[in-house]
């Protein structure tokens, strides 16, 4: 963890903390306005099935697909692939319930900057790739929460509906 730290510090200006905490910022403001506007279920009618079209996209960088036969399989691929970018150093989805579950994403290499640029409640990037993973996987609606922000990552609720 230590040399992954210090080759992002060396790899990364320190304007990528300005950076990713404006991205952030724009991203929960985004989300604040259109649940304000109409409601939740903008998050999960409008943005999931966007985001999980999105995914398929990720064969054009040469990278394969995030695919399996339950979400549960998908997420452990998407976790893969997080851990593998560096962006993290553990992932974890956890079931609460038979309905419930909670992502929690550990050692974020953009949190400490992008969650205190932020300075705002939302729910977490990673999080909503998450739960359109799920809404598709699943054939079930999901209702998302905004995610606890800390220095260190995020941890959101995820709920099938």
């Amino acid at each position: 963890m230590l040399l992954k730290k210090r080759m992002i510090d060396i790899m990364m200006p320190r304007e990528f903390g300005a950076v990713s905490g404006l991205f952030h910022a724009a991203i929960f403001t985004l989300q604040e306005k259109m649940i304000e506007l109409i409601g939740r279920g903008g998050l999960r009618d409008y943005v999931f099935p966007a985001v999980h079209e999105s995914i398929i996209n990720v064969e054009k960088l040469g990278l394969k697909p995030l695919k399996g036969e339950s979400f549960e399989e998908v997420l452990s691929e998407l976790t893969r692939l997080l851990k593998k970018s560096l962006l993290i150093s553990s992932a974890q989805f956890i079931k609460k319930d038979d309905d419930t579950y909670v992502f929690i994403l550990n050692g974020c290499f953009m949190a400490r900057s992008a969650h205190t640029v932020a300075q705002v409640k939302g729910v977490c990037p990673m999080a909503m790739v998450a739960a359109a993973i799920m809404q598709k996987y699943s054939g079930r609606e999901v209702a998302v929460e905004w995610s606890k922000l800390t220095e260190k990552g995020s941890e959101t609720e995820i709920k099938l509906l």
